[in-house]
């Protein structure tokens, strides 16, 4: 055997199945200074690497061959528990990610992927910045990076909405990210689905808002309380209805501001709310003022109950009654003093009627009279007819002006109680006639009018007039019967 087929079968016997690799890779020598091939020979892993080797005259190809097997079993345990990495990570329901120091994703795990629609091919080598479209939440997100790369120290319960939909909200945890030589290389971040809670915090924030804007600005008191009566809080309207600040009214219960005399009924309204389950009827009483003050209130209390039904604390609506009641104490009043008028008309008209009787037989009674004298004229002197006459006219007129004056006066009186006495203390000189003419001033008849009533000139009651006006000392320009209405 020549030596070159010595050295082939030598090779043959040394590679085995892995000779054929050997010379494909030797030929590849002209385009290729240093062909490698991997293999394996009597179970042991290797690797050749050929070489030419130029000498004058002569053309060697030098082969190297290496034991891998400890580098192909590293590789192996490598790719197994980086598989059961990955395995590990994917089982896990939370989101989990790798950032570098240049906001770049490196690693994710399947429930990332799955919920934000990102996969590693999408952002390779991109920034966070350039992916989201919200970049100011972006920067945002960067921020939180940079503190942990920064400090080393991990970031906890950040509440932020996911990179891909603004609508979902996640709780996320971020850590430094170190490589083998302890280095930060980056932060691993750990996130929680948590938008229904969001949801549900929020809807309970707007709730919480609606119902502090409708405890803080309701006109009538509201009041939560211990089932014992003591005061929790109190809005606004309680604690002026009574005179307190809030933390005072905290160290009061309902015990401090009821009267005596409504404890019992007040402990059978709350007992009612808390058998029936119900708010309780509204109930008219009193409280009583930081001053002592009795305040009149209408007031209906009920349960509060925790999330197991038990009865934990009571609420109470507290209704000022104070103006309403004044309003039923006024109208009362209104009602008395009209009830008060319809008395005083009715007596007014049942004098007036008899006063009309009376004068009815008075009247009668001076009919007769007339009626008798001129039946004496008859057989009277003619010549002294003249003056019977006469006195009989003097007579009329008499009870004529005492009947009308008479009846004026109690009826006047009647209507008008005060004036005589209040017209007497300002003016105490006035004659009886001037009294007359005030009180017809008063009534604004005219001057014509009482001289008919009083059958006097109306020269006369003109005069009457101008000494009245000089002894209420009020000059001609001032309405006399308007001045006189004053009384």
């Amino acid at each position: 055997m020549d030596k070159l087929s010595e050295s082939t079968t030598t090779m043959t016997g040394i590679l085995g199945k892995t000779f054929s690799r050997w010379l494909d890779a030797k030929s590849n020598l002209h385009s290729n200074p240093s062909p490698t091939f991997q293999g394996k020979v009597n179970k042991i892993e290797i690797e050749v690497v050929h070489s030419k080797l130029a000498v004058p005259e002569h053309n060697f190809v030098v082969s190297f061959i290496r034991d891998i097997s400890g580098m192909v079993r590293l590789e192996a345990e490598f790719l197994r528990e980086k598989s059961t990495r990955e395995l590990i990570l994917d089982s896990i329901p939370a989101l989990v990610f790798v950032k570098d120091t240049e906001n770049r994703i490196i690693s994710m795990n399947k429930a990332y992927r799955q919920i934000t629609g990102l996969q590693q091919k999408d952002i390779e080598g991109r920034n966070v910045i350039d992916i989201m479209e919200d970049r100011q939440l972006a920067v945002e997100y960067w921020k939180d990076d940079l503190e942990v790369i920064e400090t080393g120290l991990p970031k906890r319960n950040i509440i932020e909405p996911m990179i891909t939909d603004q609508k979902k909200w996640f709780i996320t945890d971020k850590i430094p990210y170190r490589n083998n030589a302890g280095e930060i290389v980056g932060i691993i971040g750990f996130s929680i689905d948590i938008t229904e809670r969001k949801n549900a915090e929020d809807a309970l924030m707007r709730s919480e808002k609606k119902f502090r804007l409708l405890y803080d600005t309701s006109p009538d008191g509201i009041v939560i309380s211990y089932l014992s009566g003591q005061f929790i809080s109190a809005n606004k309207a309680f604690q002026t209805l009574l005179g307190y600040e809030n933390d005072a009214i905290e160290n009061l219960s309902f015990r401090n501001i009821t009267p005596d005399a409504y404890e019992d009924v007040e402990k059978q309204f709350v007992h009612a709310a808390l058998s029936t389950n119900t708010t309780s009827a509204t109930y008219e009483k009193e409280y009583l003022s930081k001053n002592g003050l009795p305040i009149p209130v209408s007031v209906s209390c009920w349960i509060i109950y925790d999330e197991l039904s038990n009865p934990i604390q009571m609420g109470a609506n507290v209704k000022d009654l104070t103006f309403q009641k004044k309003a039923e104490q006024l109208e009362r009043s209104l009602l008395q003093k009209e009830k008060e008028q319809l008395q005083k008309d009715l007596n007014t008209k049942t004098q007036e009627l008899n006063a009309k009787i009376t004068q009815l037989i008075e009247k009668n009674e001076l009919v007769n009279s007339v009626v008798n004298q001129l039946e004496k004229l008859k057989d009277t002197n003619p010549a002294d007819i003249p003056h019977e006459i006469g006195s009989l006219i003097r007579d009329l007129k008499n009870n004529t002006n005492e009947d009308f004056w008479s009846q004026f006066e109690t009826t006047f009186g009647q209507v008008n109680q005060s004036f005589y006495d209040n017209i007497f203390k300002a003016f105490p000189n006035l004659t009886n006639n001037e009294r007359k003419i005030s009180a017809f001033l008063k009534m604004n008849l005219s001057t014509k009018e009482i001289a008919n009533i009083t059958h006097q000139s109306i020269r006369s009651i003109e005069m009457a007039r101008s000494r009245l006006r000089t002894k209420l000392k009020i000059s001609r320009s001032e309405n006399l019967s308007k001045f006189l209405n004053q009384f």
